[in-house]
């Protein structure tokens, strides 16, 4: 046999792309429309980025759903994104670093009846657990559906210790379970040493290692920059004031950001001062820092008068013809005292420290959490409607930022062309997967794959590659059969995700023969191998494929002697044994034979699936090979599988593959599948392991049978 075969042997599943894009629904939108699918949100990663040029909207993206005065005792943290972002809120492992969101499998529960459409948020329940909020939709009686807002609590695996509603629709805040996450650290538990400390300057927090250097941005030096920080680490609520220095032209020349603030002195200097320590329980200033700082320009000479305005109570500056020169603008204001004046407005929204970035955080504060830092700053982007706002960022002792991020698209790559049964079995899972897993899936074909392809797609590609494939099982086949030892070995390396579905053959005899031979059903086509042994052909593919694991096992089983004429490809075309008389029966899937069927030109024996999974044909039942009795157990199926890269992560793996269970367990879907003459999978890694082996048994049972 020539190494290409394994190539062939391949029935690499394609489909076309299929990206999804979360929108934003509202609560009223499920309400009216509980029946419309919404999308699930993308799931969380978190991506260590260096500390030079961090993407700061994205690093302080969540709120944590606790007192900030808890996190020390705590063992899980809260991400709760903006409401304006696509993300799930999610839990965050600070001793371990592990992810924690809902599975799949807890998406729907109480055998359907409820169905998790978006998770709201996480807040905290007396007993110190996560409570999920989540929009849920009721499949009643009579086939309506109904929307209903519920919390529930989740186990370490991410599936419902406590769902949102019980089975018959009560609320579920007062059942409790031993499975249920704790917030809080086991009792005794003292958090990891950590070389970084916290320092400040002018009150501003920051991370320094043990030689000192600052692992997170440096406080500013600046007097008047670290004031406006001040300022905005207080949230101060709109109309709030301060004090500010301007010259005889009205220009603005240390912002409106101090409490308090002297007249300029002879040398044209002024002497700033900042608070260096603040008592956080009394919420007083304890030290002050001040210096002189120069001032540029002014003209002492010709400073104006400075005049309340009688109809608007504001004080401006007037010259001496009574001429305002500055407009009445200032709730308070002072005289010009060598070229300069204090005056007292509303704090400057707009003003901005030279360089200032706009999505850069105001830090106000840092906790210890497990092996984490999680950073309270006060900040303002695209995500805040413009507003100042409380988010946090989660910082380790390397002094890298975790950056939540979307999942990348799944790559589903297909090293053969689109088309045909593969294709479509694709195709319904892109469709599915999306709103499931929160993220785009993407299919890529390479129709000539050579080795160093296999090779690549079977080791490389982590969580965003997986090979979705009608895999000959076992991986490489068996020895004698399948060859082609490079690729053998790379496909050793594949780690299982779940079956996705099972295709089995049918047994056809051409109509015309069977009424010459008066064979009409599996126990008259037995009875006449035995009074004439060897008369009979049965047409299959190529070696190493369905058809030849099917003959060896029938005549293994059964013990008759028949004649197996071999064709190349997969299976047999039906006009061989039609037209061409070559054979009198064939091994072949449904749609190869569905045509010659219709047309009366084959007849449909038996087909080789298990009794438990009867399969029909435009409402006629075909009965199994297996329900013979010298058949029983036989079953031979095209197995449609889902393997993962070998560096891919198993929780990946395991989430890809609960989310396919959903998808499998969908009534539509499951009867498009029975339209198909399909079983549909979607059981664990472990199941698609042993189906591997049960397949290695059935080789060499089939061929082991003798010769004829």
């Amino acid at each position: 046999m020539k190494r290409q075969f394994v190539f062939s042997a391949l029935l690499w599943l394609g489909s076309t792309l299929c990206s999804v894009h979360a929108a934003q629904p509202s609560y009223q939108d499920l309400y009216n429309h509980p029946e419309r699918d919404l999308p699930m949100q993308p799931t969380w990663q978190l991506q260590p980025v260096g500390p030079q040029a961090p993407r700061w909207e994205d690093i302080f993206a969540f709120e944590i759903g606790i007192s900030p005065k808890l996190i020390e005792r705590l063992r899980w943290l809260s991400l709760n994104p903006s409401q304006k972002s696509e993300l799930t809120p999610a839990l965050f492992n600070t001793d371990d670093g592990r992810m924690l969101t809902l599975s799949p499998a807890a998406r729907s529960f109480c055998d359907g009846r409820w169905k998790v459409v978006r998770v709201e948020s996480i807040s905290l329940n007396p007993e110190y657990q996560p409570m999920f909020k989540v929009w849920l939709v009721e499949q009643v009686p009579g086939g309506r559906k109904r929307s209903n807002v519920g919390f529930g609590r989740l186990d370490a695996q991410g599936h419902w210790a406590v769902p949102p509603k019980s089975c018959d629709g009560k609320d579920t805040f007062s059942v409790e379970s031993s499975d249920a996450l704790l917030y809080l650290h086991p009792q005794g538990f003292t958090a990891p040493a950590s070389d970084l400390w916290v320092d400040k300057l002018y009150t501003q927090p920051g991370l320094r290692d043990a030689q000192g250097r600052w692992l997170t941005s440096a406080p500013q030096k600046e007097l008047t920059t670290a004031h406006w920080l001040a300022y905005r680490r207080l949230l101060i609520p709109p109309g709030s004031t301060g004090k500010g220095l301007i010259d005889v032209r009205g220009k603005m020349v240390v912002p409106f950001v101090f409490d308090n603030l002297p007249d300029a002195t002879a040398q044209r200097r002024i002497r700033l001062c900042i608070a260096a320590e603040f008592d956080a329980r009394r919420r007083t200033v304890t030290r002050f820092d001040c210096r002189w700082q120069k001032l540029k320009g002014g003209d002492g000479s010709a400073a104006p008068r400075l005049v309340q305005d009688t109809s608007t109570g504001k004080w401006g500056y007037q010259d001496a013809q009574g001429q305002w020169v500055i407009a009445p603008q200032f709730l308070e204001a002072r005289p010009f005292r060598n070229g300069y004046a204090v005056v007292n407005d509303l704090f400057p929204e707009d003003w901005r420290p030279p360089g200032w970035q706009e999505d850069w955080p105001v830090i106000r504060q840092f906790y210890r959490m497990g092996r984490y830092w999680v950073a309270e700053a006060v900040v303002r982007n695209g995500s805040t409607d413009g507003q100042w706002v409380i988010r946090y960022g989660l910082l380790n002792d390397s002094g890298q930022w975790l950056t939540p991020v979307r999942q990348a698209p799944l790559h589903i790559t297909v090293p053969f062309p689109p088309g045909g049964r593969s294709s479509h079995y694709a195709g319904m899972l892109a469709a599915n997967l999306p709103n499931l897993l929160g993220r785009s899936v993407q299919v890529d074909h390479v129709p000539e794959a050579t080795e160093a392809d296999y090779r690549r797609l079977a080791m490389e590609g982590g969580n965003s590659t997986v090979l979705l494939a009608a895999l000959r099982l076992p991986r490489g086949g068996i020895e004698g059969v399948h060859q082609g030892a490079p690729i053998s070995d790379s496909l050793q390396s594949l780690r299982p995700v779940t079956l996705v579905a099972s295709q089995p053959m049918v047994l056809a005899i051409d109509s015309a023969r069977a009424d010459e031979l008066g064979i009409h059903n599996m126990d008259e086509l037995l009875a006449y191998a035995r009074v004439h042994p060897g008369s009979l052909r049965i047409g299959t593919g190529a070696d190493g494929g369905t058809g030849h694991l099917a003959f060896g096992q029938f005549q293994a089983l059964s013990g008759v002697d028949v004649q197996r004429v071999v064709y190349p490809g997969m299976y047999p075309d039906s006009d061989v044994i039609t037209k061409e008389h070559a054979a009198d029966l064939l091994f072949a899937p449904v749609n190869g034979v569905a045509v010659a069927v219709r047309r009366g030109q084959l007849r449909v024996l038996g087909t080789t699936a298990a009794p438990a999974h009867p399969q029909s044909f435009e409402g006629q039942q075909w009965p199994t090979l297996a329900s013979s009795a010298v058949l029983a157990d036989y079953t031979v199926y095209d197995h449609f599988s889902l393997w993962a890269p070998a560096d891919s992560d198993v929780a990946s793996d395991r989430r890809l593959q609960e989310a396919v269970a959903q998808v499998l367990a969908r009534p539509e879907v499951q009867k498009h599948l029975q339209e198909l003459q399909v079983v549909g999978g979607g059981g664990s890694p472990e199941s698609l392991l042993k189906l591997e082996e049960k397949e290695r048994a059935g080789w060499m049972r089939a061929l082991a049978a003798p010769a004829h």
